[in-house]
């Protein structure tokens, strides 16, 4: 039962997106109505559910959509490599695309994470045509837990600079509003980077994570 409802909602996600792409032209989420405070509080408070997340690269931020209309908006953080979209484990990139939400994870190793479902067939066969892996374990999350104490330390001071290795990260607060109003199924819309973005995080602070 879980599997079937589990496909008729990728399914309902896929139709929706079908009938519209906001990356190609995301000036135009400017002109959807905006929930303000209360209305969003009130939307939480119901219960509801979004049907589209759309994050933009060169804003920098993350949108919840649901009959275009924008319920919020937040500041995200990217992987390390901010540009281009993910092909490669280990190249610190962050998937572009159209995706879905294919898990939620309450016990992340980072604050209440939703599981992204890169890769796609397409990413797989692209990969291994290189003698590659495509990666994979992709997820809009938090911070790290407290068991890092120093990673944690340094992501708070650091966010919302890219300091992922391929995923998106929010604050905890926000992920715990993304987290009540997001199921899976959801579609996830990532927006190619226009601008060549520098990488922002050092070197030396790279921490082995999700990729």
């Amino acid at each position: 039962m879980k599997t079937l409802f589990f496909l008729l909602s990728f399914v309902v996600a896929s139709t929706a997106l079908a009938e519209t792409h906001y990356c190609d032209d995301i000036k135009r989420v400017d002109t959807l109505p905006h929930l303000n405070t209360d209305q969003f509080s009130r939307f939480i408070k119901d219960k509801k559910k979004v049907d589209r997340i759309l994050v933009s690269k060169d804003r920098k931020d993350l949108y919840l959509i649901q009959d275009d209309v924008v319920l919020k908006a937040y500041k995200v953080a990217f992987g390390l490599q901010p540009n281009g979209h993910k092909q490669f484990e280990g190249d610190q990139k962050t998937p572009e695309g159209i995706y879905y939400i294919d898990s939620k994870n309450p016990q992340s190793a980072y604050y209440l994470s939703l599981h992204v479902s890169y890769p796609n067939k397409a990413d797989t066969e692209y990969a291994r045509s290189k003698g590659k892996s495509p990666g994979g374990n992709i997820m809009v999350h938090g911070f790290p837990n407290p068991d890092r104490p120093d990673f944690l330390r340094f992501v708070q001071g650091f966010h919302p600079y890219n300091w992922t290795a391929g995923c998106m990260a929010v604050t905890n607060e926000e992920i715990r509003e993304i987290y009540s109003v997001v199921d899976v199924g959801t579609a996830i819309e990532i927006c190619k980077s226009s601008v060549q973005h520098q990488p922002q995080a050092p070197e030396e602070k790279k921490v082995p994570g999700t990729l």
